[in-house]
């Protein structure tokens, strides 16, 4: 039996007023949507027909023969709009550097944390981090830094997809997190067709995950175990929140305000959440979740002839806990919607997305806004249509051959307000729907909100990518309308107007459009100069990296917090990249027009050179300039190579004397100093504190040309644990000396 921790906070207890009922109006759709104003139509939507032509990758032809490799820097970051980041090359070091004009973390908590954290979270959870206020930051960094494995990465998941404003509000407590993958450990030791399985951990592997091994009967009657994705497993099971409610802990007793959706939230010490309540509790008369599904080994059946199954287990559980009816009130919280046992399809649809991911299977919520219904999917190495209230399981055309219906758009809405499009599953006749956001000088704008609208309503929702494309999957038969909002003008600019996209659409058809605004994106003002002439061979520069992914961000449509705002990676990200000297590097950082040579505007990654003059600095610098709102997922390495006449391998022993920079840095507990040697020489590596004291000497005797790696344990020369803080470590040889800083952070 694993072992449960559960960490104590100890916070101020919420004051909850109570207020009226805000509507008798009986719907299926419990979900916040806009209020639905009403609209006039000016017009159709002027048609586009995009450039093809898209920015060509950098080429270089690499000669490394005679370069040793004398330095490197990797970088894994989100790069902001309106941000950079530079490597800069020190002519009197002759050494590399990485700066940025990021805001700076609070306190070696937060790098704490991102250390904790698996390498390929940290760029989403430094994102976090960075949107909110210092003692908040330092609060879920601590949250992190306390957490035990196996349930870090679950954790610093949650948080880092977790918009900031609600990490932010009073409705927010560190044992939401916790208890939330605490009993989904839980869940583990009783359910027999799933088990959570741990690849690696914080200590002894760098890119950790975890996700789940389930049992199922494929189409040929055999019993198989499938691994679910990694991304499926956090976003799809571990995530807290469902769809638009607030996750908190909350009294399943008190009746929830229509309006709001928070008068029920009430402290740790006083409520409930749902993931121990669904599975751990049951009302008189009903069956508890856990026991009905101990008899369950596999988690679907595809052939149907296992009925105890889980899904079909859980499809009886809804329906035996509810009934399906409504009557003024019209609750989010999943442990309130049990506590009524009634519902419509949007309590009904909570509720099951809830039990789902109790019950260790990935769910999602499906939305068809303006036909006002919603229904489920789980996975199960693809997504699978589901809805209990009808007993339906992968029947996705039910609705249009079954029920007549004949949906205009369908999405998925996932656990962090992102809106994906669906509509393809669910109808065999679709068109597709493009619209461009553009600027007064038809420059793409990027995280503009584009809204779609049929004639009964609000439709769907989508937000621009780098080139101010949003794509909608439509049904056919429908006449729809748009416009689209952006922070430097709108079209129409009269936020009750909306231009006409697509008249009784008809499957197949593409229809392209674009909307403009009135203002300008902001610009990088640039010369393109020839690049500097080295005529010694000394140093170069190779800068290789990958824009893999671009971040769509924009506030979250259905939410019951105000004001909240999500970030969802996609594919295909792009980035500026500029060289230039010290003087025109500071003319760009000032907003002045600067000089700069091996340019690319708006490029995916590649591997580009510069033999450098060493006779001054030298920058090299990814920006983003020209971008309002999608953050770019930038990763690669930066390398110095000095050059040698008679070096023909990169691992051969350097002719200079030279001190490299620790790694790890930050540290904890340990972090690696390597030096190299040209000639036989008295060595002397010594660490200070911050205030020049002599903490502890690592080597001070004679040593033979070559390469060393040296381990500083955090002790001083007592043996004793130092403190956290800035130590410098000095290398001193007969004829060469230098010093570097370190950060250690506990």
């Amino acid at each position: 039996m694993k072992k449960i921790m559960i960490m104590i906070y100890l916070f101020f207890v919420l004051t909850i007023c109570f207020s009226s009922l805000y509507s008798n109006e009986v719907r299926g759709l419990t979900n916040t949507i806009p209020v639905d104003n009403k609209m006039e139509v000016i017009g159709k939507a002027k048609e586009y027909y995009p450039s093809s032509v898209q920015p060509e990758k950098p080429i270089v032809i690499t000669d490394r023969e005679n370069w040793t490799l004398v330095d490197s820097i990797n970088f894994n970051s989100y790069i902001q709009p309106g941000n950079y980041a530079d490597i800069l090359f020190d002519n009197t070091t002759n050494e590399i550097e990485f700066c940025s004009n990021f805001y700076e973390l609070i306190g070696p908590e937060a790098f704490t944390a991102l250390d904790k954290a698996p390498q390929w979270l940290r760029p989403a959870l430094e994102n976090i981090f960075l949107q909110l206020e210092p003692d908040i930051q330092l609060d879920w960094a601590e949250v992190i830094n306390n957490a035990s494995d196996p349930y870090i990465d679950e954790i610093a998941y949650s948080i880092a997809h977790t918009s900031a404003e609600y990490l932010s509000s009073p409705y927010c407590y560190p044992e939401i997190f916790i208890e939330n993958v605490v009993y989904l450990y839980v869940a583990d030791i009783y359910l027999n067709y799933v088990e959570v399985v741990d690849y690696g951990n914080s200590v002894t592997d760098d890119n950790y995950y975890s996700t789940t091994l389930y049992w199922k009967i494929d189409e040929y009657g055999n019993q198989v175990q499938v691994e679910v994705p990694r991304d499926i497993y956090y976003m799809y099971l571990v995530h807290p929140k469902i769809t638009d409610e607030i996750p908190a802990f909350i009294d399943p007793d008190i009746i929830e305000n229509n309006v709001t959706h928070n008068n029920n939230i009430v402290s740790p010490d006083e409520g409930v959440f749902w993931r121990h309540f669904l599975f751990n509790d049951c009302d008189a008369g009903y069956p508890l979740l856990r026991d009905e599904l101990l008899n369950s080994s596999v988690v679907w059946d595809v052939t149907g002839n296992t009925p105890d199954d889980a899904i079909h287990t859980i499809t009886q559980w809804i329906n035996d806990s509810m009934s399906f009816t409504s009557n003024a009130e019209r609750p989010h919280q999943p442990a309130r919607i049990y506590r009524k046992h009634i519902g419509r399809c949007g309590e009904y649809a909570d509720l099951t997305a809830a039990t789902c991911r109790v019950a260790l299977i990935p769910c999602t919520s499906i939305l068809a806004v303006s036909s006002d219904h919603t229904w489920n999917e789980f996975w199960d190495e693809e997504w699978i249509h589901w809805e209990p209230v009808n007993n339906s399981i992968n029947n996705p055309l039910v609705y249009e051959n079954s029920w007549g219906w004949d949906f205009a758009s369908v999405f998925e809405i996932k656990s962090n307000g992102y809106l994906s499009p669906v509509t393809a599953a669910y109808s065999d006749s679709i068109a597709t729907i493009i619209i461009y956001a553009i600027d007064a000088n038809y420059n793409p704008i990027d995280g503009a909100k584009i809204t779609l609208r049929v004639s009964t309503g609000w439709d769907n929702w989508g937000y621009t990518d780098n080139e101010g494309k949003c794509t909608f999957i439509v049904g056919e038969g429908i006449t729809y309308y748009a416009r689209m909002d952006s922070e430097i003008g709108n079209d129409p600019i009269d936020v009750n107007q909306i231009y006409e996209v697509a008249a009784n659409s008809m499957h197949g058809q593409t229809y392209i459009y674009y909307m403009s605004a009135a203002g300008t994106m902001p610009e990088v003002e640039y010369n393109s100069v020839t690049e500097p002439v080295d005529d010694i061979d000394d140093y170069k520069l190779v800068v290789d990296f990958n824009v893999p992914e671009q971040v769509i961000t924009g506030s979250i449509i259905m939410d019951d917090l105000d004001d909240t705002e999500f970030y969802n990676n996609i594919n295909e990200g792009i980035i500026n990249f500029f060289m230039t000297d010290w003087l025109n590097y500071h003319y760009y950082t000032d907003g002045q027009v600067f000089d700069t040579f091996n340019e690319y505007i708006g490029i995916s990654g590649g591997e580009i050179e510069f033999n450098i003059p060493a006779d001054e600095m030298w920058y090299a610098f990814f920006d983003k300039g020209n971008n309002l709102n999608n953050p770019q997922y930038v990763r690669g390495s930066v390398r110095l190579y000095e050059y040698e006449e008679n070096s023909n391998d990169n691992n051969v022993i350097s002719i200079k004397t030279h001190l490299f920079g620790n790694y790890p840095n930050p540290f904890n507990p340990t972090t690696t100093i390597s030096y190299d040697l040209n000639n036989d020489s008295k060595v002397k590596l010594e660490i200070f504190n911050i205030k020049g004291q002599k903490v502890v000497t690592l080597e001070d005797n004679q040593k033979t040309a070559g390469h060393y790696n040296i381990v500083w344990n955090g002790k001083d020369s007592e043996n004793s644990s130092v403190s956290s803080g800035i130590y410098f470590y000095k290398l001193d040889t007969e004829n060469y000396s230098s010093v570097k800083k370190m950060v250690l952070m506990k």
